[in-house]
This record gives C-alpha cells, structure tokens and sequence, in this order.
C-alpha cells in the first residue's frame, strides 16, 4: 500500500508543470491584393487581423539574438481579411516585443507586418493577458509578397486616414505539458501492476 501511495504521489507531482495558452492578435485597416495564379483579388478599407496562438512556455527570449521576447516562428499563423477571409501564412512568422516601444509579428527581425507603437509596450513580456489597446501603427510596418494558404499577399497600411493598429493577447486555461501526461500515465500503469500484482497474491 505504502508503494502505491508512492506512485501516485509521483504522478500527481507531475501535474503542475503546466503551459498556459496564450493567443496573440493585431489588427488594422488596410488594402491591398491576394495573388492566387491568375486570381487577383483585391480589397480596400479592410480590417485585417493577424494571429498566433502558441504558450507562455513557448516565449523566446532573446529573441533570435535580440534581447527582448518573442513567440515561436512558424508556418501556422493567420491572416484575417474582411471581405476575403482568414488564410494561413505559411511562410514562417512570429509576434514579438521589441522590449522598447513596438509589438506585433514580423517574418524576420526589423521585417515587420503590423506593429502598434507606444513606449508602454517596453516592459511586456508576453506571458500575461494584454489589451485590447489600440496605439499608433509602426512606420515600417507592410506586407509585400507574403506567401498564404490563399495566394501571395501584399498589404499597404493608411496611416493618415487609420493611424492606429488595436494588440491583444489573451491567457487562456493551462493545458498539461505532453512530458507531465507521460509521466503521470507511467505512474497510473505501475499502480495498476501493483494493485493486480497484490491481488494475485492474495488469491
């Protein structure tokens, strides 16, 4: 008995390594066009919004050699155009921080999408709830020839007309991480060997 309780306490000590889910967005007015072969659609005036959803374990810091953090870069994020739809960007991206005044995602460092641009945003680490605020759009922000799930697109942002890009990141509810269900399932089959181990033993 004293074993079993032994197991089990092992593997219910494993359950606290937890990873909560954190969905990154920014969003803003913009045009442009999604190239697919010989489709051109274009769109004007459009909300668009960007997203990544990974976990807090998951932020990078420094990020690829910066010190400020950053999300994992993949190929899975979306891009959300009203009028058009939601396409995956298939070409690596990634949300960021620059730990001095801009956040949004880029494809590569300084190569960036959509950024919101306020010195607010300097002490943001990326592991809790943010938002939604709504701050100037970064200057250098453009997409030009982005590879999507739809087509190549191309983004212009108005800055005059639409100065602001609205950031958001949500926390949501912790998900065990894949090494604390696998310890926590090789403690439950040593616990069931034990118990029928004892109870061939008594028969």
């Amino acid at each position: 008995m004293i074993k079993a309780t032994f197991i089990i306490a092992a593997a219910l000590a494993a359950l606290p390594a937890m990873a909560d889910t954190v969905t990154f967005t920014i969003s803003a007015i913009g045009s442009g066009t999604l190239v697919n072969g010989a489709t051109t659609t274009t769109f004007t005036d459009q909300l668009i919004t960007f997203t990544q959803v990974t976990d807090t374990t998951a932020i990078i810091n420094p990020c690829f050699g910066y010190t400020y953090p950053c999300a994992p870069d993949v190929a899975t994020n979306t891009v959300t155009i009203g009028g058009v739809g939601t396409e995956t960007l298939t070409g690596p991206t990634y949300f960021f921080d620059n730990g001095i005044n801009v956040a949004g995602i880029a494809n590569a460092p300084f190569v960036v999408f959509l950024g919101a641009e306020d010195s607010s945003l300097a002490s943001y680490n990326m592991q809790t709830s943010f938002g939604p605020t709504s701050y100037g759009i970064y200057s250098g922000s453009s997409v030009s020839g982005e590879s999507t799930s739809g087509g190549t697109l191309s983004i212009t942002w108005d800055t005059t007309n639409y100065p602001d890009a609205t950031f958001t990141a949500v926390v949501g509810s912790p998900t065990p991480e894949p090494s604390s269900l696998t310890l926590f399932g090789s403690g439950l089959l040593a616990l069931a060997y034990l118990v029928r181990r004892r109870r061939f033993a008594q028969s």
